[in-house]
């Protein structure tokens, strides 16, 4: 982390990471809504759900990290490893119930890209102001 990264305090980390989860939700709303003129509800349904598990997947991933960050030593490590296995069987166990009820697990996978993007298009910009500001500082 930057100089700057480190100084912030925890409820800015707080705010940016579910800014991250907000971003990818609202892209993946964006993208659905689309889908439901073009494809129609089903795959808009399908598209909507696999952006709301990836912004749902962020929270959890945010909650462990602010997590780690107040254990010391190897415990951090405990705490990120278990969060993940958690992540991981929640993502499988979804995914199965998805498919129960019908949504299109390809339309889900596609609104988790485009929740990816949408975070990833977030991060960027979030960074590249950083470094700004890091610019001004020196």
């Amino acid at each position: 982390m930057s100089g700057t990264q480190q100084q912030q305090p925890s409820g800015d980390w707080q705010q940016q990471f579910f800014g991250i989860a907000k971003i990818q939700a609202l892209t993946s709303l964006a993208v659905s809504v689309f889908a439901l003129f073009w494809q129609g509800e089903a795959i808009a349904i399908s598209l909507l759900s696999g952006g709301i598990l990836v912004s749902l997947n962020s929270v959890l991933l945010a909650r462990s990290v602010m997590g780690s960050s107040q254990v010391e030593g190897a415990g951090s490590r405990g705490v990120l490893y278990r969060s993940a296995a958690l992540r991981f069987l929640l993502l499988i166990l979804v995914l199965i119930g998805a498919n129960l009820i019908g949504l299109h697990l390809l339309a889900i996978a596609a609104g988790m890209f485009t929740a990816y993007v949408g975070g990833y298009i977030y991060i960027v910009k979030l960074t590249s102001q950083a470094a700004g500001e890091d610019r001004d500082l020196n």
